[in-house]
């Protein structure tokens, strides 16, 4: 690698260049900033010189000396012994682009690539004949299964509308087919039979299986028991016979004892209430009369909840010939329902006497003779309907047996009728012709692509040359077409281009330069590459892709430089090289310098290789760096040459940025300095200061003027003045970046 330039002498702008200690050695990725005319593409040149092993006849009188990494020099006085050097620059993109627009070819293309091509030519000829014979096998193919297929899709419909089957689809009938194909006549019916099997289809549709009646009818016979047992009982007590008498008043007294429990007062009259008086109103309720009460009231509830709801299907879903049965046995579990709760009702009517009197004994006599009667009817209903249910079963195995014949019978009528199996075998046979010849067209595509490889590795220069351009230029038409004597044509749009851009041009041989690094049996590992402004008249749109280029294909080298004025692509390498998060900082195996244009103590031109600012380093935009040096060429009490040299340019360049952020619009810069300066007459100076004076014919007549260094020192002045008053708080900002950077 190469550590250092020692001096650079006479050879362009780098008029007596030294290296300082203070500037770091180069690094294995090295990345240089630097404005138009500043020396960029002169130091590229310097390079240009090692990988030539010779000083171009321009610079004859230059003298350079530079340090690799080992040690040793190596010096314009002799170039032999240089290291692997190639260049990419302005001189490059010159040097390719003849009046042409032909490039050295990379590879040679001879006979053996136009027989190649002579052999491509009949195997797509005969291609193309065996895939017109394949497209037509395929075409009666798809026109056979087609015709089968609509056979199949309105053959299953019909049979979905006969039998009245909603699910009947071309599968169903593809699976009947298969069970009738090996002897189809034998499931064709007659039409008689057809008539009957469609008949016992349709039989029975309106009918289903029905549930047995449900719900649990009381045993009358138990509970009437259980209510003479409650009648028959008495419970011993010291009756009052008042009290006897009148059993409203008994109930009324029975509640009004739980009321007065430890009274001495009657709540009713306001009497006093004696002990001997209670213990008499106790002794005519006893315990024993109290439970008896209670299992009375118990039972009434009970009786109260007894259901007689069975619930009976409606005799229309049953069969008619079990109907008129089910219909009348209906009739006598309703009959027996009315009993049953006449019934219930007179058990609730003799325990309520029972409570009315309950020291009498009593005993209910009605008649139970129909009480097991309901339960008998429920199990006979329940037969009937079981008896429905088992011809249901065999009315739904008949239909099912029946539509299985007719779906046979159908389906073999189908494929005798439209000849599928012969229809089938044609299929097959065209089927084995298509696979027999796309095996031969796989055959030719083999040899095609065989000839087409050998073809793409005798021009593989062009291919990889417009894999390039196309990433390059997206959506541009231009590529390279080899076409002998060791010469590219540039064709757009599928005719020769009769004139490219600028931009294209740098695309066209960058893509070339980049290709050609691995065409010239050198290594990259063992190259050192030095890339001048790559991205110079392309648009923004294409500086990402360049940038792809260099860090994908080209960070590999040995050792890299790239030097740029464009400030996207700068800003890109930078955020991949330098360490942001800590100032911008180099890292490891990185170096960034700033190629800067000034003039000597005499005014003479000169270029000078400094480390990169920390402004340049931390910030995106070249804004902040710009106004550093307006301003301390605006508070210097010793202003030099050099910095009113660079003030024009600056001043522009900084005011551009400025007014074009603070009132966006088309119109000139010049045309916004109102925003700045309220003088009519400062504002024509500032333009002719900043306009004229950064070109460089006008320029070098400034430089002889006297009073330049004064004058523009106050240009300058005057404008930052202006912003503190006009624009203090952004002012200020810059004014706080620049001394946070130390600048």
């Amino acid at each position: 690698m190469i550590k250092r330039i020692e001096f650079i002498t006479q050879f362009g702008i780098f008029r007596d260049f030294r290296w300082n200690d203070n500037l770091p050695d180069f690094a294995r990725l090295n990345l240089i900033y630097g404005w138009n005319y500043s020396g960029k593409t002169t130091l590229s040149r310097i390079f240009q010189a090692l990988e030539h092993k010779k000083l171009s006849t321009e610079y004859s009188a230059a003298r350079f000396q530079l340090l690799t990494e080992d040690g040793s020099q190596v010096s314009s006085a002799d170039l032999s012994a240089s290291p692997a050097v190639r260049v990419f620059n302005r001189d490059y993109v010159e040097a390719n682009f003849s009046g042409d627009y032909s490039a050295p070819s990379i590879f040679i293309v001879g006979e053996q690539h136009i027989a190649l091509r002579k052999r491509l030519e009949q195997l797509n000829k005969r291609r193309a004949r065996v895939e017109r014979i394949a497209r037509d096998f395929s075409e009666k193919q798809k026109a056979i299964t087609n015709e089968l297929d609509k056979l199949g899709t309105d053959k299953a419909r019909d049979i979905r509308h006969l039998l009245g089957d909603p699910n009947f689809e071309r599968p169903k009938l593809n699976q009947r087919i298969e069970e009738v194909r090996h002897n189809p006549a034998i499931y064709i019916m007659a039409d008689d039979d057809v008539s009957a099997r469609l008949s016992t289809l349709k039989s029975g549709d309106q009918f289903h299986s029905v549930s047995p009646v449900s719900g649990t009818l009381p045993d009358f016979v138990l509970l009437a028991g259980e209510v003479n047992e409650l009648l028959n009982q008495t419970a011993s007590q010291r009756a009052i016979e008042r009290l006897k008498q009148n059993r409203e008043v008994e109930s009324w007294v029975r509640q009004g004892l739980l009321l007065h429990k430890d009274a001495s007062t009657c709540e009713f009259c306001g009497g006093a209430l004696t002990p001997a008086r209670l213990e008499e109103l106790r002794g005519h309720f006893s315990e024993e009369y109290e439970n008896l009460v209670k299992e009375i009231e118990d039972k009434i509830r009970h009786i109260n909840t007894i259901s007689l709801n069975p619930v009976v299907p409606d005799e229309m879903r049953i069969l008619p010939e079990f109907r008129q049965s089910f219909s009348q046995i209906t009739s006598q579990l309703y009959d027996w329902i009315k009993w049953a709760t006449a019934l219930r009702d007179q058990l609730i009517d003799a325990l309520k006497q029972k409570q009315v009197a309950i020291e009498r004994q009593h005993k209910w006599e009605g008649d139970l003779g129909r009480a097991a009667q309901g339960q008998q009817l429920i199990e006979t209903l329940n037969q009937i309907i079981e008896q429905h249910n088992r011809a249901m079963s065999t009315i739904d195995r008949a239909k099912e047996e029946a539509k299985t014949a007719l779906e046979r019978h159908y389906a073999a009528r189908h494929f005798l009728e439209y000849k599928i199996e012969q229809k089938e075998a044609e299929i097959l046979r065209i089927s084995s012709r298509l696979e027999r010849t796309k095996e031969i067209l796989r055959r030719i595509e083999s040899r095609i692509q065989e000839i087409e490889q050998r073809i793409k590795e005798s021009s593989v220069g062009a291919t990889k040359l417009n894999s390039l351009l196309r990433y390059l230029l997206p959506g541009n038409s231009i590529e390279v077409v080899s076409v002998g004597d060791d010469q590219f044509q540039f064709h757009r749009d599928g005719g020769v281009a009769t004139h490219l851009s600028d931009g294209e041009k740098t695309a066209v041989t960058f893509a070339y330069f980049i290709t050609s690094l691995k065409a010239k049996d050198a290594s990259l590992s063992d190259t050192i590459v030095f890339i001048d402004d790559p991205v110079s008249s392309l648009d923004s749109n294409h500086i990402y892709a360049a940038y792809a280029l260099i860090v994908e294909r080209l960070e590999n080298s040995r050792q890299l430089f790239v030097s740029t004025h464009n400030a996207e692509l700068f800003n890109l390498l930078k955020s991949k090289w330098l360490d942001e998060g800590d100032g911008g900082r180099n890292k490891k195996g990185t170096r960034a310098y700033h190629v800067w244009r000034s003039v000597s103590p005499i005014g003479t031109p000169r270029a000078e290789l400094l480390d990169l600012p920390p402004l340049l380093r931390q910030f995106k935009s070249e804004y902040e760096f710009i106004f550093s040096q307006l301003y301390n060429f605006a508070k210097t009490t010793d202003p030099s040459l050099h910095e009113a040299f660079t003030a024009p340019n600056l001043l522009r360049k900084f005011l551009e940025a400025y007014l074009g952020f603070r009132k966006p619009s088309v119109r000139s810069w010049s045309k916004k300095l109102e925003l700045l300066l309220d003088s009519p007459d400062q504002r024509r100076e500032i333009q002719k200061f900043a306009d004229d004076a950064s070109h460089l014919q006008a320029l070098g007549r400034s430089l002889q003027h006297p009073d330049f260094v004064p004058n523009a020192q106050r240009c300058v002045k005057m404008v930052l003045d202006a912003l503190e008053r006009k624009d203090r708080d952004h002012y200020e900002s810059l004014c706080e970046v620049i001394k946070e950077a130390g600048a």
